[in-house]
């Protein structure tokens, strides 16, 4: 299914010149693949991109893994005009005879039958869409991933351990609220998650770091959200310029109010489906990457903006390849009616000091 191509070209990265930042790309690139991936010698190692891609971030992550003595090979394609499209026959062929997979595809591939083939299998499938020379150097960097993740484990800890429920709102004009889980509903999660073959998937791959998950029953989130960040996709929004109010009713999206332009892109593209899962909440995650400090209008750098909040709309799957993600500015985040962050500014104490030792919300009393 597709909906528009026209708005991929407005992606990539801030600067065009091919020797932009090489050095700091080329520490990056080697700190993923030798440290969050663990790519060993003798590996095969699969990277894929399509023709939106930046060629630089993939040249050096392909440089970075043969230093390591990985067997590497790269596939390029041309750009589909939609999310999760089949690819050609020969990228599904390469990835399921892989190691490891390293995904930079702009129109990416997460959701559909071939990952699905490949977390059966036991490969290991890293999702980096889009990602650019910038956005590769802020959201990599060695000096900060390791503070980032005990960030990310202290703030994953707190939405665990929820016993009633989650509340977010923002300036703008979100106020959702849904419950927590009960032990039995996270434990038949847990299950599904095992057996999906997602454990193999985390383990060296998985996301960008900077992200983290509320773990509530998303058919029980009700409120109105409103989205001032980002909305991607469809490709033609992105950076949003004016806010995006939808009304949430039992986890799923019944009116999208606003209308102006990008609200009614959005709506078009969500119609465009004829299917009623297209609006069902998937995911309510964190940001905390201290490289994401603005809105850049690439997802997979905007969902993790540090103290923002990324609400997944649209039940993907290899099925269905109805799936966006919407960005909340400066929320606030009640866990058990506990004030944990204040609009922006996280004020639960063990948080306030990590993101400190980050260099984040200094100027913050």
């Amino acid at each position: 299914m597709s909906f528009s191509s026209d708005g991929w070209s407005g992606f990539g990265t801030e600067k065009q010149y091919p020797t932009y930042k090489w050095m700091e790309l080329a520490r990056s690139a080697d700190y993923l693949c030798r440290k969050i991936l663990e790519i060993e010698p003798g590996e095969n190692i699969v990277i894929y991109a399509d023709t939106a891609c930046d060629p630089r971030v993939v040249q050096a992550t392909s440089a970075a893994a043969h230093t390591i003595g990985a067997k590497v090979t790269t596939v390029w394609y041309e750009t589909k005009g939609d999310i999760d499209l089949p690819p050609p026959e020969p990228v599904e062929a390469a990835v399921l005879a892989a190691d490891m997979v390293i995904e930079y595809a702009v129109a990416y591939l997460v959701h559909s039958d071939m990952w699905r083939k490949a977390r059966e299998k036991g490969v290991a499938m890293k999702c980096l869409t889009g990602m650019n020379v910038d956005m590769m150097v802020r959201c990599i960097d060695p000096n900060m991933y390791e503070r980032m993740q005990e960030f990310g484990a202290a703030y994953n800890e707190i939405l665990r351990n929820a016993k009633k429920g989650y509340r977010v709102t923002s300036p703008a004009g979100t106020d959702i609220t849904w419950r927590a889980l009960t032990p039995e509903e996270s434990e038949a999660r847990m299950a599904r998650y095992r057996g999906s073959g997602s454990g193999q998937r985390r383990r060296r791959g998985g996301m960008l770091g900077g992200q983290g998950m509320f773990s509530g029953a998303m058919d029980s989130v009700n409120g109105t959200v409103v989205f001032d960040g980002a909305l991607w996709p469809p490709s033609e929004v992105g950076a949003i310029k004016k806010p995006i109010e939808m009304k949430i009713e039992n986890g799923v999206v019944t009116d999208i109010v606003s209308d102006h332009p990008e609200a009614r892109i959005a709506k078009n593209w969500f119609a465009h489906f004829y299917d009623d899962d297209a609006y069902r909440l998937l995911h309510i995650s964190t940001g905390f990457n201290p490289g994401v400090k603005r809105i850049t209008g690439d997802i997979v750098e905007d969902e993790r903006v540090f103290g923002g909040v990324e609400i997944g709309i649209g039940m993907a799957s290899p099925e269905k390849a109805c799936h966006t993600d919407g960005i909340i500015m400066i929320p606030s985040v009640y866990v058990d009616d506990v004030l944990i962050e204040d609009d922006g500014v996280f004020v639960e104490p063990k948080l306030k000091e990590l993101a400190k030792g980050m260099g984040m919300q200094l100027w913050a009393k």
